[in-house]
C-alpha cells in the first residue's frame, strides 16, 4: 500500500488536460469544453489486433496488452503518466468522471478513469450503463483517507479494479497496492486487518478491508438468464443519471459531464433536449440529511439504493426479457426508475424476507419503523450471513443508513406493524 497526496497528484495531470480541453474560458460552466476537433480521445491510440506483450514498449496506454494478456503489474498496461500514481495523470484516452451518488466501500475514496481507443465513442443509454465499445478500461482505484472529511489530505491508497471490454465481453482484474510504485494482481484477493478512519462525525472507524478476488466481481456486475442463455457482464456505475453533473477537470474547467464527453468526441446519441437527460441527487457524506424536503428525502434515498443494491436487486423494469440481478427473484427491486407508489412491496414494503431473514424482522421495510426494518438491519450489520452488500463493504456506512432510516420513517402507512403474523 502507498500513501498520496491528492493535491500533488492534481497538479501532475494539468498539463495534459489544458491541452486536450483547451483550457479555460469564460462561460457559465466554468470552463471551455473540448472542441470537437480535438477529441478527447486524441492520440489515444488504438488495439492493433496483434497479440499483447505485458513488457511492450509504447508511447501510450498498452492496448494490446490490455485485449489480451493478464498482466502481473498495473504499470504493465500504462494506463497513468506517472505509473505509482492511478489518482491521476492518466495516459492520452483516458477521461476522469465521478458520480453524483456513489457505491459506498468502506468509506474509501474513488478516483476514476474511462480509456476509450481513439476513434471509437460510447453511446449514450436512457437508463442503462453507457455503451462503451470494445477496447474500453474502466479504472477505479480505492483510496482510505485518514479522516473522511478531509479528503484532499493524505490517503492510503489500497487497490485499482479495471473492468477491460475485450471482443468477448467484459473482463475484470483486481490490482492490490503493494508497494510505493506499483500495484500487483490480486487474484486471489486480500485482506487487510485493522485499518481506520475518522468518519464527518468525527469518529474513529476501524475494520478489516477487503480486495475482491477476481472470480467475486461477477457477483455484482453479472445480469443472469433465469431460463437457460448466457449471462451478461455490465459495468455499474457510469449511467447517465449519476453522469449528468457538472465535474471539476484538474485544468480547472467546470462542466456537465455528459456533455463535457459528447462536445469531446466520447460520447455519441446524447439527446439534443439535455433537459429530458435524467439526473439523479447528488449525495455525499456532506449531505444535510434533515435540511431535505419530503421529496429530495426519496429522492435521495432512491438514488442510494439503486447504485448500492439494485446492481443486483433488479429485473424486468429495463432488462432484456428473461434477465434479471442476481437477487432479481427476492422480490425486492429497487431501480431509480421504479415508481414506489405503484408497487411499494418492490422496495421491500411489507414484504416478507424470502432471502436470509431474521427473528424480530417479519418485513424487509415497516413504513415508519427502520428499527424493525429488515433491509435496514442487513445495511448496519456486518455479520456476513445478513449484511448487504455483500461485498466490499465491511463497516457501516452510517450516513447512507442514516439516509435510508430517515426514509422508512417518513413513508406512507402500509397495514404492517413488528407485531403482524
Amino acid at each position: 500500500m502507498r500513501n498520496t497526496s491528492k493535491t500533488t497528484a492534481l497538479a501532475l495531470v494539468t498539463s495534459f488536460f489544458l491541452a486536450a480541453c483547451g483550457g479555460g474560458g469564460d462561460d457559465a460552466g466554468g470552463g471551455t469544453p473540448p472542441s470537437a476537433g480535438g477529441a478527447l480521445n486524441s492520440g489515444a491510440g488504438s488495439p492493433t489486433g496483434a497479440q499483447g506483450s505485458c513488457s511492450a514498449t509504447t508511447s501510450g496506454v498498452n492496448w494490446n496488452a490490455l485485449m489480451t494478456e493478464t498482466c502481473p503489474k498495473l504499470s504493465d498496461y500504462k494506463l497513468f503518466t506517472n505509473a505509482s500514481d492511478p489518482t491521476s495523470g492518466p495516459t492520452p484516452g483516458g477521461v476522469p468522471y465521478d458520480l453524483s451518488t456513489a457505491l459506498f466501500s468502506d468509506y474509501t475514496s474513488k478516483y476514476r478513469f474511462i480509456f476509450v481507443p481513439e476513434g471509437e465513442k460510447a453511446s449514450y443509454s436512457v437508463s442503462e450503463v453507457l455503451d462503451f465499445p470494445v477496447g474500453t478500461v474502466i479504472a477505479k482505484t480505492f483510496a482510505l483517507p485518514e479522516n473522511t472529511a478531509l479528503r484532499d489530505g493524505n490517503e492510503l491508497v489500497i487497490e485499482t479494479r479495471l473492468l477491460i471490454h475485450r471482443a468477448d465481453g467484459w473482463f475484470a482484474l483486481p490490482y492490490y497496492w503493494d508497494s510505493e510504485s506499483d500495484a500487483s494482481l490480486a487474484i486471489a484477493g486480500k485482506r487487510l486487518p485493522d485499518l481506520s478512519t475518522i468518519n464527518n462525525q468525527g469518529q474513529e472507524i476501524t475494520f478489516d478491508y477487503s480486495v475482491p478476488k477476481a472470480a467475486d466481481c461477477s457477483s455484482c456486475h453479472a445480469i443472469l438468464p433465469r431460463d437457460g442463455g448466457d449471462q451478461i457482464f455490465l459495468p455499474i456505475g457510469p449511467k447517465a443519471r449519476y453522469l449528468n453533473t457538472d465535474h471539476t477537470y484538474p485544468d480547472g474547467t467546470v462542466y456537465n459531464q455528459l456533455q463535457y464527453m459528447a462536445e469531446g468526441g466520447l460520447l455519441a446519441d446524447l439527446p439534443s433536449n439535455f433537459q429530458s437527460v435524467e439526473k439523479a441527487p447528488v449525495f455525499n457524506d456532506e449531505v444535510s440529511i434533515p435540511s431535505l424536503s419530503s421529496n429530495e428525502l426519496d429522492d435521495a434515498a432512491r438514488a442510494y439504493l439503486d447504485i448500492n443494491c439494485a446492481h443486483c436487486h433488479r429485473a424486468d423494469l429495463t432488462l432484456p426479457a428473461g434477465y434479471a440481478g442476481a437477487a432479481g427473484t427476492s422480490g425486492v427491486q429497487l431501480e431509480y426508475g421504479r415508481d414506489y407508489a405503484t408497487d411499494p412491496g418492490k422496495f421491500g414494503v411489507c414484504k416478507t424476507p424470502v432471502a436470509g431473514g431474521k427473528d424480530g424482522y417479519p418485513f424487509d421495510v415497516i413504513p415508519g419503523n427502520p428499527d424493525d426494518s429488515y433491509l435496514l438491519f442487513r445495511m448496519t450489520t456486518v455479520d456476513n450471513r445478513h449484511k448487504m452488500p455483500e461485498l466490499a463493504r465491511n463497516t457501516p456506512h452510517q450516513e447512507g443508513t442514516a439516509l435510508i432510516r430517515s426514509w422508512i420513517d417518513q413513508l406512507p402507512s402500509a397495514g404492517c406493524s413488528p407485531s403482524t403474523p
